[in-house]
């Protein structure tokens, strides 16, 4: 589920399902999407804060759904679709501001990624834990995370699943700014406040020339799209999501 809220001259989008820490569906994901792109069309929008229900941001994909979902024609569907998704979002035309209330595993690290800036709930933690779900990442965020914290501090991220504090996250880059808990989103909204005092045309302006800065990145995306459809529909793949539900550590198959 997805609660959108219009303030003023910003909109706050609400990821909001609690029974699974608001892990992401398909239909969340083409939510989101078709809400960014409305936004795009809405003149009055000067900002958008993204968020999460509870005391969490995402959880990661919802393997309930995604359990068996393990061909490659899966595995593309599920990057596109994050990846217009997370497209959709930095290509705007106002700042989306990402308001971690918690944790943002896997997807919801990559969908953080995707906003322009992040501020974070002190109990907040990034973890890109793809790697020990036997997959990549998928939607474009390997090239972004090089981008904000360098090569080295990105390869320890996806590497090794490590889980980065809020606090450690600020100070590699990753987030912008970390908020006692429960005042994320507030945080967020004053921000989204602040923006809208500047020139709107002007911002607009700044933004394309930050997106101008990030496109020759985006080469890596072809790779990133092809190396995930082949992870998804893996043995290791299939092997940690069975580990995952039977609760116990995968055994790698591809060695």
């Amino acid at each position: 589920m997805l609660r959108v809220e219009r303030e003023s001259h910003h909109v706050v989008w609400t990821i909001d399902r609690a029974e699974t820490k608001n892990a992401l569906d398909f239909g969340t994901i083409d939510a989101l999407r078709d809400a960014a792109r409305e936004a795009a069309a809405d003149h009055g929008i000067r900002c958008a804060v993204l968020t999460g229900a509870g005391h969490t941001f995402v959880s990661g994909g919802d393997l309930r759904e995604l359990r068996g979902r393990t061909t490659p024609q899966d595995g593309e569907r599920l990057s596109d679709a994050g990846y217009e998704l997370t497209t959709a979002l930095a290509e705007l035309p106002f700042p989306v501001i990402g308001a971690l209330a918690g944790p943002a595993v896997g997807g919801g690290a990559e969908l953080a990624l995707a906003c322009d800036m992040r501020v974070a709930d002190a109990r907040a933690k990034i973890c890109f834990k793809q790697g020990r779900m036997g997959v990549t990442t998928a939607w474009g965020s390997a090239a972004r995370l090089v981008a904000l914290i360098g090569p080295s501090m990105a390869a320890r991220l996806l590497y090794t699943g490590y889980e980065m504090p809020a606090v450690e996250a600020k100070l590699a880059g990753l987030v912008d700014e970390v908020v006692e808990n429960g005042m994320a989103r507030a945080t967020a909204v004053a921000w989204a406040a602040d923006v809208a005092q500047a020139s709107p045309a002007a911002v607009r302006a700044m933004k394309a020339i930050l997106r101008e800065g990030a496109r020759a990145a985006e080469s890596a995306r072809a790779v990133e799209r092809q190396l995930f459809i082949d992870t998804w529909s893996g043995a290791d793949h299939i092997e940690a999501v069975d580990a995952y539900f039977e609760r116990r550590a995968p055994v790698w198959h591809d060695r």
